[in-house]
């Protein structure tokens, strides 16, 4: 069979070519559209989420202080302390004004109602050791009712209170923000981990306050100086002279205590109280004191007493105060001047509480200031009395056998003075039951002159006197003798003087002294000056009557 071939040539540009054209212009197309659509990578932004504004669930945590502790979403487990007849109470709450240098929302807020402890305060405990090796100063952000509040910060070990550290500041405005700084030191470090906050410490508790507190943090601050090795006396307190049946002894060797007295209430005081021996006596020990409480085992009525006596001594304190607390509490202060490196003997008033304190209902004694006390010789008492209520005793020598200068007994020969230019003391003439007496106070010494009737006392055995002291301890007498010339200073003076040590005080003393004592008193014939002096100089008071030589 015949096979037949097709002639015809399809050519190359046949239909399928517009076809491909056509679908490659659509292929381009495309692709312009895509790169137009979708932004370079580098341009992207990915959706930001929306905020959520659920508030956070508030917890109880301990806190680390090294990390801040601001009360927005959680705080510490709180505990009081000094509710007494009032209340305390601890909210975290709404700022009561976010403005200033405090905006958050959230703060802490204490409640102390009216007959609370005058240091009631909170505490609470915190996950570790507090580190002071960097940072040494803690702030607080306050919100007080009042400026000039006494705001004390004070750490403690959890597991043993004696191991505390105390550090006040103070308010300087009233309702508004504040933030104050409590400065401890390097040594600190690894002590404390607890907390304890007082506000307006000391003060008045006669109405409900509220005081706000948040963002305690760990700062920058100055630099405390680490405390040197303090020194101690080395002698005893004076010994005590008033009669035990005139006093009410809190602490002193030299009388009965007031029994069961707790010298070392835990009142939260960072003060560390021991009792050692000084010189065989015994002593309390105030170190690194801040406050100190003295709670008594039962009321104390002292309204039958007028003082009240306290012996001190320190080598570093620049503040000390004392203050007697009856019921209520009611307190009165008693600020010390402080003299270091010695004993200091200081009498108070009891005029100087009783217009606050009820001296009938004594239940504690404080003190507080700063530095290491030694105390002693704390007692109440009445005073001996400062001036004779009786005569001196009447002298029973013969007048003839007397030379008498001054006694209403005896005719009296001439005085040219009972007091010089020349002395130092301050002399009144005065009534004593109906006796003629000379009183010297201010006493250092005094002359006393008969320059004009010069006295023959060859044929005399003895000077008498008669002198009565509440404060001297210790009393000279002089017999001057100008001799043959009978001028003063003329070549032949002699004198001698004759001391009484430790005279006996509050009664007449009469001093019949043989004048062969005054053994440097050669010539007697022309004695011209008779010289009184005392201890304590310029401060002595002696009364004198009866002054006259005897055989």
């Amino acid at each position: 069979m015949k096979k037949y071939r097709t002639n015809i040539r399809v050519p190359r540009t046949s239909i399928l070519w517009p076809l491909i054209f056509i679908g490659a212009l659509s292929v381009v197309n495309l692709s312009c559209e895509m790169e137009d659509d979708t932004p370079p990578p580098s341009a992207y932004v990915a959706p930001k989420p929306e905020p959520v504004t659920e508030e956070c669930t508030f917890k109880t945590v301990l806190p680390d202080i090294s990390k801040g502790l601001d009360f927005e979403c959680e705080g510490p487990d709180i505990s009081f302390f000094g509710e007494k007849d009032g209340s305390l109470s601890l909210e975290f709450t709404e700022n009561p004004d976010a403005s200033g240098i405090n905006t958050s929302d959230r703060v802490a807020a204490y409640t102390q109602t009216e007959g609370v402890e005058s240091w009631a305060g909170l505490f609470f405990d915190l996950s570790g050791k507090i580190d002071f090796s960097g940072l040494q100063t803690i702030k607080l952000m306050v919100y007080a009712p009042a400026a000039e509040q006494i705001v004390l910060l004070k750490l403690e070990d959890s597991s043993d209170g004696t191991i505390n550290k105390e550090v006040q500041s103070e308010t300087t405005t009233a309702n508004e923000w504040e933030e104050l700084s409590f400065t401890f030191s390097a040594s600190d470090t690894d002590k404390y981990d607890r907390m304890v906050l007082f506000f307006d410490f000391s003060g008045e508790k006669t109405a409900p306050t509220t005081h706000y507190f948040d963002n305690i943090v760990m700062g920058e601050g100055s630099v405390i100086e680490e405390p040197t090795e303090t020194g101690e006396p080395t002698t005893a307190a004076p010994t005590p002279t008033v009669a035990e049946t005139e006093v009410i002894s809190l602490f002193s060797d030299a009388y009965t205590n007031v029994a069961d007295t707790n010298f070392n209430p835990d009142w939260g005081q960072a003060t560390a109280v021991s009792e050692i021996e000084i010189a065989g006596d015994a002593v309390l020990k105030y170190e690194n004191l801040n406050y100190q409480g003295t709670q008594f085992a039962a009321p104390i009525d002292a309204s039958e007493m007028t003082m009240l006596h306290i012996d001190y001594w320190t080598d570093d304190s620049s503040e000390l105060n004392g203050y007697l607390i009856s019921s209520g509490p009611a307190e009165t202060v008693y600020a010390f001047e402080i003299s270091t490196g010695q004993w200091n003997s200081v009498d108070i008033p009891l005029s100087h509480f009783s217009s606050v304190v009820d001296l009938t209902d004594i239940i504690q004694l404080k003190f507080d200031g700063n530095g290491t006390i030694y105390l002693d010789n704390i007692y109440f008492y009445n005073p001996p009395a400062t001036d004779p209520t009786a005569a001196a005793p009447t002298p029973l020598t013969p007048d003839t056998d007397v030379i008498s200068l001054f006694s209403d007994t005896y005719t009296n020969i001439p005085v040219d003075t009972w007091r010089t230019d020349w002395s130092e003391a301050a002399l009144e003439e005065i009534d004593i039951d109906g006796n003629a007496t000379k009183k010297y106070s201010d006493l250092n010494f005094v002359g006393i002159e008969t320059v004009n009737n010069q006295i023959d006392a060859g044929s005399m055995t003895h000077f008498h006197t008669d002198i009565w002291t509440a404060d001297a301890t210790e009393i000279r007498i002089k017999l001057v003798d100008f001799g043959a010339n009978g001028a003063y200073d003329g070549g032949d003076d002699v004198e001698h003087e004759i001391t009484i040590a430790n005279p006996e005080q509050n009664t007449w003393i009469s001093l019949d002294i043989p004048l062969s004592d005054f053994t440097g008193l050669t010539t007697k014939g022309n004695i011209a000056q008779l010289i009184y002096a005392a201890q304590p100089v310029g401060s002595a008071t002696l009364f004198i009557d009866n002054v006259y030589f005897h055989k």
